[in-house]
């Protein structure tokens, strides 16, 4: 009903009750009120869900809202985009960035992904490895994260690295650091790198 339905969906997509408060601006409190039936949102409230969600205001009054009418099961697909190299000013997941979509773990909330190519983030991560990446425009130090690099030509590719500040600039660092070493990068270098993202997780094809 709708307290399970609340809940539910908020943890389909791997959100906190703090995460999903945030995100419609309510207090913490509230959501959980609501998932333990205590007390109900407002109409303006489950139509912000619904947008949030991408699903019909129906689904939160369903007793079973995996199923429709007729009893067949609704798949509801949660999938992200796998970029490739990117042109500088596009948006990252723009159609002609993407080169396919991978299904989304359970838990796990992410924006696109990137296919690692090579053994520069190994052990950590393998080539062929799907690494999840949540959009931010800044990480702490020693996180990984998806970078956006400019080459010499004016073209853009996004790449993995675990980023460290420094003055005026950034270092981006390797796990495999006995073959690939540290890239440091300030002045006009530092301003052609933007952070897209956060890791937040991956998926090995075994």
């Amino acid at each position: 009903m709708l307290s399970r339905n609340i809940k539910q969906i908020r943890l389909e997509n791997g959100l906190s009750q703090h995460q999903m408060a945030r995100k419609l601006g309510v207090t913490q409190g509230a959501v959980s009120q609501w998932e333990s039936g205590r007390t109900r949102p407002d109409t303006d409230q489950l139509i912000q869900m619904s947008k949030l969600f991408q699903v019909s205001m129906d689904y939160f009054a369903s007793e079973s809202p995996e199923r429709d009418l007729d009893g067949v099961v609704e798949m509801r697909r949660r999938a992200v985009p796998v970029v490739g190299e990117i042109a500088c000013g596009d948006a990252i997941t723009a159609e002609e960035n993407v080169e396919e979509w991978i299904d989304l773990p359970n838990g796990v909330a992410a924006d696109f992904a990137l296919k690692c190519k090579g053994d520069s983030m190994a052990p950590t991560f393998l080539d062929g490895d799907y690494v999840l990446i949540r959009k931010q425009p800044d990480v702490a130090d020693g996180r990984i994260a998806a970078v956006m690099l400019e080459d010499e030509f004016g073209k853009c590719s996004a790449t993995l690295k675990r980023v460290r500040h420094i003055p005026g600039g950034l270092i981006l660092i390797a796990d495999n650091g006995a073959v690939f070493p540290p890239l440091v990068l300030q002045g006009e270098e530092a301003a052609n790198v933007r952070i897209l993202g956060a890791a937040v997780g991956y998926t090995r094809m075994l």
